[in-house]
């Protein structure tokens, strides 16, 4: 993983309250920032920071934690994407050591060429509509679209200058070689060109793509005035870097949206997201000019178990919807369809109606499968040949259910709907999937077909609770923890991170000593289950919630009555195992000693 050093660095370099700042508005409380909770709805602020210890708490939802956990949970990372990204924000060499002392992968370099150009054309894109008067004419088409300059800039949307080599022209003095140009897809090789090829983008709206991980790999580039024999929209053409397939418009921008929401918006094109972020809907993400594919949809579920797509009435978006379906429940995600009015795009209709009238809708909006089977009930009674052909387009839809829960009565339905019993489906669905693993074999199944239990599969276990308890407790009374008997609690508990993290803290007699070791702890500590009650002790709450009728002081006398329990039981155990082996032995003395021991412990209090 990443060495200490490195993760201090890190910390080093940051503020909590300039990152926390970032996504809330905080106001000066005592020692401490407070503002409205990120993690959920609240209307009076019950979120503090401590600039100090370095550490939040909610009071309301009981989250707590450090400047890694509160941005993993923010913008929805592991632990080492948060690292990462941090590192990069602040221009820190990341360190990381694995079991077998060997260097991660690192781009090739190559490819941190081909980023670094999309990146500096990203940035002069952005700078040309913004700063350049003769590109005013492409900021106010945005400007008449309903886009402010806050959505330009989160977005960085551009234009690209007019001209066949404006942009080879300025690359090339900044260092870029045209072939680097070219395999970065912001150049079209072109043999009898006099740079050997010409800008692709030209006169263009500029909507740069960037990965889940936040580099820009691409860009999307929609046509200012008439097309001309021109596609109204351009992208950047597939490359080791960008692959449509696999990247979603805006997911990076808005998987905070997402994550805070709990739900995902799929639309179709760049403006439809950037147009929804400006209204107040930051949870949507746009498929580029393709259609949604299987590993779209495991990015979506890996942010999120809710997903409803709000795709265009016409033909095309009647068709990606139908084949999302079985796309979307194949990773196990039962997604809803939203039909807009009118036959509106999302971004007309969030304009006209606001965003709490869309999420309204959204929530609404009627599964996908639901609906598919309403519109085949429509068409009334149905012949054989119907059934048939219906059947075979829904054979996705079979083998992609076939181990979800909700499969019994989806299946019911569809029985009914074509007359077809629940045993010829279960063989339709076996047979079909059994080619397609023989034409893929790395095809693979819904990573959990129960999206309940795969919340948290990423997360530590649970400790036992009597541990939990103990160090919850132990935060609130050092006076007394610090003045008890560690092979007490070290034979009484059981998880072992507790243990260590108990141990860390019983050399430290004096108040300082003991709030420095805690704030260390809490920064270097990311178990959820041992982080909650650190940060706890570092905003003065540590007071054993479960039992508000007794003082701290008497709960942990308690509990150390119940350790002391457990240690007498351990030994007594131990014991009788020893007269058992003793008298096999047929070593009379060491087990009439061990008897004595025995009886004394027993008949103790």
């Amino acid at each position: 993983m990443f060495s200490d050093s490195t993760l201090e660095e890190i910390r080093g370099r940051f503020n909590l309250v300039d990152l926390v700042s970032e996504y809330v508005e905080l106001k000066k409380s005592g020692t401490s920032f407070t503002g409205l909770c990120p993690f959920h709805k609240e209307k009076s602020p019950s979120f503090f920071v401590n600039s100090q210890k370095q550490v939040f708490k909610c009071f309301g939802c009981q989250k707590g934690g450090n400047l890694f956990t509160f941005y993993m949970a923010l913008e929805g990372l592991s632990f080492p994407e948060a690292v990462r990204q941090l590192a990069d924000r602040v221009g820190v060499n990341i360190e990381e050591e694995t079991q077998k002392k060997r260097e991660a992968p690192k781009l090739a370099k190559k490819d941190e060429r081909l980023l670094a150009a999309n990146q500096w054309a990203e940035k002069y894109f952005h700078y040309l509509l913004t700063e350049v008067e003769s590109y005013a004419p492409a900021k106010k088409y945005l400007m008449d679209r309903g886009l402010s300059e806050r959505t330009l800039r989160a977005f960085r949307i551009g234009v690209a200058p007019s001209g066949w080599s404006s942009l080879i022209d300025l690359m090339t003095k900044r260092g870029f070689s045209v072939t680097e140009l070219i395999q970065a897809g912001l150049v079209v090789e072109k043999k009898e060109s006099p740079t050997g090829g010409y800008d692709r983008f030209r006169e263009r709206i500029m909507f740069p793509i960037r990965d889940h991980d936040g580099k820009t790999v691409g860009f999307g580039g929609r046509i200012l005035g008439k097309a001309d024999n021109q596609p109204k929209y351009l992208n950047t053409p597939e490359s080791p870097l960008f692959a449509k397939r696999s990247i979603l418009y805006g997911f990076h921008q808005n998987q905070r949206g997402i994550r805070m929401k709990g739900e995902a918006l799929v639309v179709e094109g760049y403006m439809d997201v950037v147009g929804l972020f400006e209204k107040g809907v930051d949870n949507a993400v746009a498929t580029m000019g393709t259609a949604l594919t299987e590993e779209h949809c495991r990015a979506l579920k890996r942010a999120t178990r809710k997903v409803t797509t709000v795709f265009d009435a016409d033909a095309a978006g009647s068709e990606a919807w139908h084949r999302s379906v079985s796309l979307l429940m194949e990773v196990g995600v039962f997604a809803k369809d939203l039909s807009l009015p009118k036959g509106k795009d999302p971004d007309e209709f969030v304009k006209e109606n606001g965003a709490g009238a869309f999420y309204e809708m959204c929530e609404r909006a009627p599964r996908q499968v639901t609906k598919l089977l309403k519109e085949i009930s429509a068409r009334g009674s149905l012949s054989e040949q119907q059934s048939a052909e219906i059947l075979e387009k829904l054979t996705p839809l079979l083998v992609a259910s076939r181990r979800l829960p909700d499969r019994a009565m989806l299946w019911d339905d569809i029985s009914l709907l074509l007359n077809v019993s629940q045993a010829s489906l279960k063989e339709i669905a076996s047979t079909a999937y059994s080619q397609r693993k023989k034409q893929a074999p790395d095809f693979r199944e819904s990573e959990n077909p129960n999206p309940q239990s795969a919340q948290h599969k990423d997360s530590p276990p649970k400790p036992p609770s009597l541990d939990l308890e103990f160090l919850s407790v132990a935060l609130s009374v050092p006076e007394l923890f610090c003045k008890s008997d560690p092979e007490l609690w070290k034979m009484g508990l059981s998880h072992p991170k507790i243990i260590s993290t108990l141990e860390s803290l019983h050399p430290c007699q004096t108040p300082e000593k003991w709030s420095e070791q805690v704030g260390r702890l809490a920064q270097s500590t990311q178990n959820p289950w041992i982080l909650g009650p650190l940060t706890d002790a570092l905003m003065g709450q540590a007071d054993g919630k479960n039992h508000a009728e007794m003082e701290p002081k008497d709960i942990f006398q308690s509990l150390i009555k119940r350790l002391e329990n457990i240690k007498k039981q351990k030994e007594i155990h131990g014991l009788t195992a020893q007269i058992k082996l003793n008298r096999r032995l047929g070593n009379e003395p060491e087990q009439l000693r061990l008897l004595a021991e025995l009886n004394r412990l027993r008949s103790s209090n």
